[in-house]
């Protein structure tokens, strides 16, 4: 028989497991774990299809292809998809208007920045594909793609994640199955691709669109132009962060050819995809911040300090677990990723550094610091392409995921840099950030 004092001990578990359950960070947290787990689940099974189908050459292409366009789906709505978590997080009412003023943005910018990604696209890609599937694919993530990220954050801002759990999923399970479908009838090219990509697309934006339509209510079409300059800069801080995620590829491609870039792709594909925790983590505490930012400098430092340990714990095992599965890699997909496992094991500590950075740069927002948050991200994001091809000249692939990280780690120790050695500032400041 148990003694008194282990089930003493047994009851101060239980009972902290039940309070975790009920704390909403925690459940939050495991959903959007879930969320971002069954996408890592989905993503692989699309990643070994389409990557053993197209090869490495096509798989190059392809995400040569998305890396610039999903960049280009950012600039679209100039930030209001941002904005609108901001506001309604804090004021649920303001949906309808937000909502509306995020459709209108979106409607007047697209063809202002449909047009630069095709010419510039045409010039990386070459004759690798037609310009009519080129088309196709780059209208698929700036009309699709981009309502399904503005649903998915409509959902965020009033903490549903359950919610953007399904359309997340809802939006890779489509493209997987149409892909699934396509393979099955053989002979499947990057253009052809195209097609069965724009139908997947259009599929899960309806249906996400339908879901908040009736879920959160109808929009009221208006532009807030008092917010235009908010918006501006969550689109320029979220186009440093997708450009510092993804411009590395294109670069890869045009200097060392299709077959390189989708080894690189590949090898950041899964590291990314592996990144499921960490990414979870930032997501379910984004909006806190904006509430902790409201009870002056100490609330946010200390809540975001807190975080640090946790991110670090949930990103170790996933460092590790890369380095195990690497050397693995080219018995699933194919001789053709031969050059992935190196990759995956120079970016292993990829995802300890996007946690660390993620949630120092969410308190350089909360403690008034944006403009110096901003200067950081389009520094790093800018530095970008010659820190790649840099990195290509001295050891090719391996030396481009190298230079990478280093850029990703300087970052980092620059972000918390500034956290450390800024003097408070007033609190006006802080709450007109």
């Amino acid at each position: 028989m148990p003694s008194t004092k282990d089930e003493r001990r047994l009851a101060k578990v239980v009972t902290f497991f039940l309070n975790a359950s009920r704390h909403s960070l925690v459940v939050n947290t495991f959903s959007y774990t879930i969320n971002f787990g069954l996408q890592l689940v989905i993503q692989l099974g699309f990643f070994m299809l389409i990557s053993r189908t197209l090869g490495a050459e096509g798989y190059g292409v392809f995400v040569t292809i998305t890396s610039v366009s999903v960049i280009a789906v950012i600039l679209i709505g100039v930030g209001s998809e941002y904005l609108l978590v901001h506001r309604v997080a804090v004021d649920p009412q303001l949906f309808p208007v937000y909502f509306g003023h995020a459709l209108i943005m979106m409607a007047v910018t697209f063809p202002l920045v449909a047009i630069p990604t095709v010419v510039v696209l045409r010039q990386i890609v070459g004759d690798a594909i037609g310009l009519l599937p080129l088309v196709v694919i780059i209208l698929t993530d700036l009309i699709f793609t981009r309502l399904n990220v503005l649903a998915a954050q409509a959902y965020m801002a009033f903490d549903r994640a359950n919610k953007q759990l399904a359309i997340n999923v809802m939006m890779m399970l489509s493209k997987l199955g149409f892909l699934a479908v396509a393979a099955f009838f053989g002979g499947l090219t990057v253009s052809t691709w195209a097609w069965w990509y724009f139908a997947a697309g259009a599929l899960s934006a309806s249906v996400a669109v339908a879901m908040v339509l009736r879920d959160l209510g109808r929009p009221v079409f208006t532009i807030v132009r008092k917010d235009l300059g908010l918006a501006s800069l969550y689109c320029l801080e979220f186009l440093s962060v997708g450009s510092m995620k993804d411009l590395d590829k294109p670069v890869i491609m045009h200097t060392l050819g299709a077959e390189a870039g989708g080894q690189y792709a590949a090898g950041f594909r899964i590291v990314d995809a592996a990144s499921a925790p960490v990414r979870a983590f930032l997501y379910a505490t984004y909006t806190r911040h904006f509430r902790h930012a409201a009870g002056g400098r100490n609330s946010s430092l200390a809540f975001g300090v807190k975080l640090l340990p946790i991110a670090v714990g949930l990103a170790l095992p996933v460092a590790a677990g890369l380095f195990i599965i690497a050397d693995y890699i080219p018995r699933v997909l194919g001789a053709d990723f031969n050059g992935t496992p190196e990759i995956v094991k120079a970016l292993a500590f990829y995802p300890l550094l996007m946690g660390l950075s993620g949630i120092g740069a969410d308190l350089l927002r909360a403690l008034g610091h944006q403009r110096v948050r901003m200067a950081l991200l389009i520094i790093s994001s800018l530095a970008l392409v010659p820190v790649v091809w840099i990195g290509i000249g001295y050891g090719g692939l391996v030396g481009a995921a190298y230079f990478r990280l280093i850029l990703q780690t300087a970052l980092t120790l620059l972000t918390w840099m500034t956290i450390l050695l800024f003097k408070p500032q007033p609190r006006s400041d802080v709450s007109n950030r």
